[in-house]
């Protein structure tokens, strides 16, 4: 089980790296995860202090990069 969630966790970041931010949605869509698994990589993500989310309106949006607007996690 951690080994798949460090492998989504790697998927995640790197669909991040593409696209810089995106929405819980839109990283659901593109990853293809369950609702668990896609919260579990985020959750080994925001240990590491490698996602970063912000909110806009009601969405939450991650990222990979710390910039402007963006909280840590922890």
């Amino acid at each position: 089980m951690i080994f798949t969630i460090g492998e989504n966790a790697g998927l995640i970041w790197r669909i991040l790296d593409e696209q810089h931010e995106m929405s819980l949605t839109q990283l659901q869509t593109r990853s293809e995860l369950s609702d668990a698994a896609l919260w579990a990589a985020i959750g080994w993500l925001a240990r590491e202090g490698k996602i970063y989310c912000r909110t806009a309106g009601d969405m939450l949006l991650f990222s990979n990069n710390l910039a402007d607007g963006f909280i840590t996690f922890g």
